[in-house]
């Protein structure tokens, strides 16, 4: 008979984390709630940009049920594309693209951003050169227009710089006119749960994610509030598997091809500041 006592189950108590870091950031999110709304009013558009495994939160907030048309998800495929593991489209490959600093510049050439709309730079750790480049990029070229960033406030203040300007995700933000920025709960390393097994230790369980799933579907809830406190009726996509729901979905994506084509070629685009 095994005499081990089975160990307990302890990750879903880690949910905590999260849980209380959204509601100590209610007055935060409200605030960027306001400002998609804002986007959204205009008939603008939310970039949400990510890389590496935070490409989810773009999807979710993008295209899915539940979601708001005017998210304008910005997914480099060398920067989010690493589901082989191992080859060419393998995750070393895909780290070594994610240090590469200037694709934010060629990424925001392909965009006409309007005076409202807002980019929001998703990445775990905040320490991530191509999400630093993108929200340093950004910056640069509109001022005047809001940047949020999502990652770890923690290992964003604690962790060395890996960007060329020294930089973390938190410090762009911060030197932003109209930088927000929201702490994703993520424990410093990511790595919630430790078992102290027979074998080894191990570390497992990392919560970036779902701190950033997490926020992105609190903004949401929130944005659909604002919009409705505003008396602004909006197109949300309903579940469409269980129940006809064409016209929804039709109309759904009309207003996202409307938003999608100003995004492309908007002839009250700002000038950006490039130097």
């Amino acid at each position: 008979m095994n005499s081990i006592k089975e160990a307990i189950f302890s990750f879903p108590e880690q949910l905590e984390i999260v849980k209380h870091g959204l509601l100590s950031q209610e007055a935060i999110l409200k605030e960027v709630a306001k400002l998609y709304a804002d986007a959204i009013m205009d008939g603008g558009v939310i970039y949400v940009y990510a890389n590496g495994h935070s490409r989810i939160s773009v999807e979710e907030v993008s295209i899915r049920m539940g979601a708001l048309t005017g998210f304008h998800g910005i997914i480099q495929v060398g920067l989010t594309s690493f589901t082989d593991v191992v080859g060419s489209n393998g995750i070393r490959v895909n780290q070594g693209i994610e240090r590469y600093e200037g694709i934010s510049a060629n990424i925001l050439d392909e965009y006409d951003i309007g005076p409202k709309d807002v980019m929001a730079v998703i990445t775990a750790t905040g320490t991530t050169p191509a999400a630093v480049d993108m929200a340093i990029e950004f910056n640069k070229r509109y001022p005047n227009n809001p940047i949020v960033g999502i990652a770890s406030k923690v290992q964003s203040i604690e962790s060395a710089t890996k960007h060329s300007s020294n930089k973390n995700l938190i410090h762009v933000i911060k030197e932003a006119s109209k930088g927000i920025f929201i702490d994703n709960a993520m424990p410093y390393g990511d790595l919630s749960v430790t078992v102290n097994g027979q074998t080894d230790t191990y570390q497992v369980c990392p919560l970036s994610s779902i701190g950033a799933l997490s926020v992105v579907q609190s903004l949401n809830e929130l944005t659909i509030r604002e919009l409705d406190r505003r008396n602004y009726q909006h197109h949300v996509l309903r579940n469409m598997h269980i129940s006809n729901t064409a016209d929804n979905y039709n109309e759904w994506l009309q207003d996202q091809r409307k938003r999608y084509a100003r995004a492309m070629y908007n002839p009250n685009k700002l000038v950006p500041q490039k130097e």
